[in-house]
């Protein structure tokens, strides 16, 4: 039986699948605060990378930047690319009248895991980052 919640003259549209979509929209903004911050992080790295002296600080400078060319310039695209697609399937199922297509479940949290999973890596990356440059704050 299906559970209707909203009903216009072409979807009947399960709570599973609003609250999915939900999801991913919540997600897709997410990588929008994700890529600001990461410019956010280049300008202050940028801005303060000469005031570290010791080797260490230059490796440290290394990885972080690295990170952020990752994240930035491929990670958090390949997560927003991923999350449109997966919209995309969601308007193809609801056009279809089909909302019963298990492998878009089994899909979306799969995603959802990588992107919670990210998220972890991300604030951890976060707290780190600030942690090494307040030293010259």
């Amino acid at each position: 039986m299906i559970s209707v919640t909203s009903a216009t003259d072409k979807y009947i549209v399960q709570p599973s699948l609003l609250d999915k979509h939900r999801k991913t929209l919540e997600w897709l903004s997410a990588t929008l605060l994700w890529k600001q911050e990461l410019a956010f992080f280049q300008k202050l790295l940028d801005q303060n990378a000469s005031k570290f002296t010791e080797i260490e600080d230059k490796k440290q400078i290394d990885h972080f930047q690295n990170l952020i060319i990752y994240y930035s310039g491929e990670l958090i695209d390949t997560l927003r690319s991923k999350l449109r697609d997966h919209e995309k399937q969601l308007a193809g199922m609801l056009g279809a009248r089909n909302e019963s297509r298990i492998e878009y479940f089994k899909e979306h949290n799969e995603i959802m895991n990588e992107l919670e999973a990210f998220n972890k890596s991300f604030i951890e990356y976060k707290e780190d980052f600030f942690h090494f440059i307040e030293r010259v704050l």
